[in-house]
């Protein structure tokens, strides 16, 4: 078949299989994360044209896809869907602007009051979501963060001690450092860190981590700390993307629309077995679910003010910003649930 008569599904298909088995490869060899052949369901051609279509921001298109697919035990779309639901910020204008009824329906399967969360239904064939419910139903401890660890999931490893952290309302024990997957980027969480730090070597001092053991942080230390930390990376790709030149001051800005170091910690891959996290943030989705998340740290009467105080540091951030909260005022067009 000449490729100018193939369908475009059929080449859309093609080329969004090409560039999520790019992705894959690419961070795959680095021995980061899982490989996405990990995880049923993720080298079905359809499941890889409704991820790719869900990466370009095609949320109208994309989720009513994944749904079909989740009912068609698919199970890379139920996990994809699973995380989507539970995470606001993944949830784009389209997602948004739906009924409680069809939101339900698109991102959940069928039973309960409320539909159930893909995700529990997709820890039958899989590993990786029963971590994932685990956490969610709070059935477990630090094995499920070492679980992670052994899918090559770090975003989800700091996740899950975050969680754990807040929910126990102390530390961790100080010999839990002594595994080699505790991230150091969480070492405050550590009881007796603050007091036992000094014998961990001097710590960087524009590190946010100073700042949670009561430790006043100067402004230029923490900017350069996120010029050129891995945590901080998501932040760096955004303002490339968005600001170019002003990186370094669109990056700060971004900091503080976060709010916290714990926000920071949060960011990276949604779904690491299914595409990194620097893949997922060369993406729009990825990109946009960057400011969804900071939009929702802030009122709706408190927003245009916070905006006015990051544009003293980066005008682009601001903008950008300002751009992405103005695609949540907007009329859901009459569309269907289910894939033409």
């Amino acid at each position: 078949m000449r490729q100018q008569d193939m369908p475009w599904r059929v080449l859309r298909q093609l080329i969004g299989q090409y560039l999520l088995v790019a992705l894959v490869v690419g961070w795959a060899g680095s021995g980061s994360v899982a490989s996405a052949h990990g995880l049923p369901g993720s080298d079905d051609p359809e499941f890889v044209s409704a991820f790719e279509t869900w990466l370009a921001d095609d949320e109208m298109q994309a989720v009513p896809e994944l749904s079909q697919l989740a009912q068609n035990e698919n199970t890379a779309a139920r996990v994809l869907l699973g995380v989507i639901d539970k995470t606001s910020a993944l949830q784009g204008p389209w997602v948004t602007a739906l009924s409680r009824e069809d939101r339900i329906s698109a991102l959940r399967g069928q039973g309960g009051l409320s539909g159930r969360n893909w995700m529990t239904i997709a820890g039958s064939d899989s590993a990786y979501a029963q971590l994932w419910a685990r956490l969610w139903h709070l059935d477990g401890g630090l094995d499920i963060a070492q679980g992670f660890a052994d899918k090559g999931d770090t975003r989800a490893v700091r996740e899950t001690l975050l969680t754990l952290a807040s929910r126990q309302q102390s530390g961790f024990p100080r010999d839990v450092m002594a595994h080699d997957w505790f991230p150091a980027a969480l070492s405050y969480l550590v009881a007796d860190w603050p007091a036992s730090a000094g014998d961990e070597g001097e710590s960087d001092a524009g590190d946010p981590q100073q700042s949670m053991r009561g430790q006043h942080i100067e402004d230029a230390d923490l900017q350069r700390w996120l010029d050129q930390s891995d945590l901080a990376a998501p932040l760096r790709q955004v303002c490339d993307a968005q600001c170019g030149a002003g990186v370094s001051d669109c990056a700060f800005a971004l900091y503080k629309g976060l709010g916290s170091y714990p926000a920071l910690a949060m960011l990276g891959s949604p779904v690491s077995v299914l595409i990194s996290s620097e893949g997922f943030y060369q993406s729009p989705r990825g990109r946009a679910s960057l400011a969804r998340r900071i939009m929702l740290t802030r009122s709706a009467r408190m927003r245009e003010a916070d905006l006015a105080r990051l544009g003293e540091v980066s005008a682009c951030a601001a903008d950008w910003l300002r751009g992405e909260y103005g695609r949540y005022a907007y009329s859901l067009p009459s569309v269907p649930l289910t894939p033409q």
